[in-house]
């Protein structure tokens, strides 16, 4: 295998830093990093960045977020932008991990800018904690934290998402031999580093500023919240199949989750620099729609499927669910037609459209959920039914948005009903709010349809690039159950 060094500086030809005076960042291991980047203003420049690029990332049009969303049922569309088409595909497709690929960016653009927001992620930390430089103004804990954070996102990302991946830090000699690790190995790294950034922001006292991260306030005890939350996120969503879900460290996951967050994290968009193309294309009309599998959780009278006939006339009532649940309501949208073209395959057509974030796509300038508190309620209510903590699990979903916002009767302390509730709510409540959620849920859950890839391979450009035989997974290809689905629902 080559020196992963040889990729970081073939990536980081690609890429310049978005932050402060488009300095390009450097091979750490170069005797002029040190000269270069040097400069506080610089360093603290660099990670003021750093949220919104992952965040941007994250929420992609050319991302994986909407082929995620098709390929877990969760949404719909027959449109053949950026893999929507085909992931959703019935049967599924083996991914083609070829650089040829039509849609090949959905996974390359997104693997190769997650590894230059983590070699910006270590750049900093380079100068704060290996040289020990620090801010003119202070605001080193600051920097540290946030550096830490990015970095425990990105390497996070990586692990949901591929197979394998190289685990690089501020600390990784570059000038050595790096193998790729497991996936359970980056999600490990991740919340290594995410709880140096719990450590630190529970140790200090700042704010992080607003041209960082636009809307709420976030104190460092907040922010110490929120990586604690991404961190239960991680180890709770990174399971392959049910067998590793029950495998997980759900004692671990409940210290997360009962120190998570109290509010939802939403950056502000001002449609320039924060702005979510994976909600607009997933919620604008003609394009994504709901599926009906999500239709049919709230309105088990609803078909879970569209007709083979494609006439909406062959759904109970023409395709208007009723549900004891509000959100039907007020989060989804009946339509009497579906703008999908008909030769592509009518499993593709809903009557249900998704419009809790419509306001969105009206001014462009809504705070765009990413990590709801409902979510970290569920988290905890997981973790906590895990733990044999029972009436515990009722009492937080009983407080939750199912109850608040849905206006559905209390649970009581029966496991089975807690678990089930909790798919649900991810399906449902969730819906759109962080990118892959529904996918990762439909996957621990061995729910994905049979054939679904369980997560993607290194993309085919950077096996080029490291002169590593071509590989991928899905539709039979791989071990089933460990790269591709053999469940569904």
């Amino acid at each position: 295998m080559k020196k992963l060094k040889y990729i970081f500086i073939t990536l980081l030809t690609i890429f310049t830093m978005a932050a402060c005076e488009d300095l390009v960042v450097e091979n750490l291991n170069d005797p002029d990093f040190d000269t270069a980047f040097s400069n506080p203003s610089d360093i603290k420049g660099v990670a003021g960045g750093l949220i919104n690029r992952w965040f941007q990332n994250n929420q992609e049009y050319e991302g994986p977020g909407l082929a995620l969303w098709t390929t877990s049922d969760a949404g719909t569309c027959s449109h053949g932008n950026v893999g929507m088409r085909d992931f959703g595909n019935e049967p599924r497709l083996e991914f083609d991990n070829k650089p040829s690929y039509s849609n090949a960016v959905i996974s390359v653009n997104y693997y190769n800018t997650l590894y230059s927001i983590l070699s910006q992620s270590n750049d900093v930390l380079a100068q704060t904690i290996n040289n020990g430089v620090t801010m003119d103004d202070g605001s080193t804990p600051l920097v540290n934290a946030v550096a830490y954070f990015t970095q425990g996102l990105t390497l996070g990302y990586l692990g949901l998402l591929y197979d394998k991946a190289f685990i690089v830090t501020h600390e990784t000699d570059l000038t050595q031999e790096i193998e790729a690790s497991p996936y359970s190995a980056m999600i490990a790294a991740a919340v290594a580093s995410l709880d140096k950034a719990i450590e630190i922001s529970k140790a200090n006292s700042f704010t992080i500023p607003s041209e960082w991260l636009p809307g709420e306030s976030w104190s460092s005890a907040e922010f110490a919240a929120l990586a604690s939350s991404f961190a239960a996120r991680f180890l709770v969503y990174s399971a392959r199949n049910k067998s590793e879900d029950n495998a997980t460290d759900w004692g671990k996951v409940y210290d997360y989750a009962k120190n998570g967050i109290q509010k939802d994290f939403a950056p502000l968009a001002d449609d320039v620099k924060w702005y979510s193309l994976y909600q607009t294309y997933s919620i604008y009309p003609g394009w994504g729609q709901i599926d009906m599998y999500v239709i049919n959780l709230m309105d088990p009278g609803m078909p879970a499927r569209f007709p083979a006939s494609g006439l909406f006339s062959d759904l109970p009532n023409n395709g208007k669910a009723t549900s004891a649940d509000a959100r039907l309501e007020s989060d989804y949208q009946y339509l009497s037609s579906c703008p999908f073209r008909p030769e592509r395959g009518f499993y593709h057509f809903s009557s249900y459209r998704y419009k809790r974030l419509d306001q969105y796509i009206s001014t462009w300038t809504e705070p765009m959920p990413v990590f709801r508190k409902a979510e970290n309620d569920y988290l905890l209510a997981e973790a906590a039914v895990k733990t044999n903590k029972v009436q515990e699990a009722a009492d937080v979903m009983n407080a939750s948005a199912r109850v608040t916002r849905g206006k559905l009767p209390a649970l009581p302390a029966d496991q089975g009903q807690i678990v089930q509730a909790i798919h649900y709510e991810r399906m449902v409540e969730l819906m759109l709010s962080g990118m892959g959620i529904q996918y990762f849920q439909m996957r621990k859950e061995n729910k994905l349809q049979p054939g679904t890839i369980l997560h993607f391979p290194i993309p085919g450009s950077q096996l080029d690039v490291m002169q590593m035989d071509y590989y991928t997974f899905g539709a039979g290809t791989g071990v089933a159950g460990q790269d591709f689905s053999n469940g569904g629902w």
